[in-house]
């Protein structure tokens, strides 16, 4: 039986509709980025772009995930690319939100 491992990421108070906080995924050196869509869901995403591995951010202005290297965007809904050279959709983390607020990256 395999055991799921919860890290901490942020309260939902801590991340308004339209952005995103970068975290530390699944061991604390690879970066990972938590969106708070506007529709309310958050989502979250290996934060390594699929193309080069070029370190990804959030961009509140396009709301599009949005690589360091080459100008590739990521839909935040889904991960798939939008534009540019990414050709792959990024790897999900799954979420577990408790009723306090908190959110967690699973690793199982």
């Amino acid at each position: 039986m395999q055991v799921k491992k919860l890290v901490f990421i942020a309260n939902k108070k801590d991340v308004p509709r339209g952005e995103a906080k970068v975290f530390r995924f699944p061991t604390g050196d690879r970066p990972a980025l938590l969106i708070h869509l506007q529709t309310g869901e958050f989502v979250a995403y290996d934060g390594l772009c699929t193309h080069l591995q070029g370190e990804l951010y959030w961009d509140k202005n396009l709301q599009k995930i949005a690589c360091s290297f080459h100008d590739g965007l990521y839909h935040p809904e889904h991960g798939g690319p939008y534009r540019g050279l990414p050709q792959k959709s990024l790897p999900s983390i799954n979420l577990e939100i408790e009723d306090n607020g908190d959110i967690y990256a699973v690793k199982e």
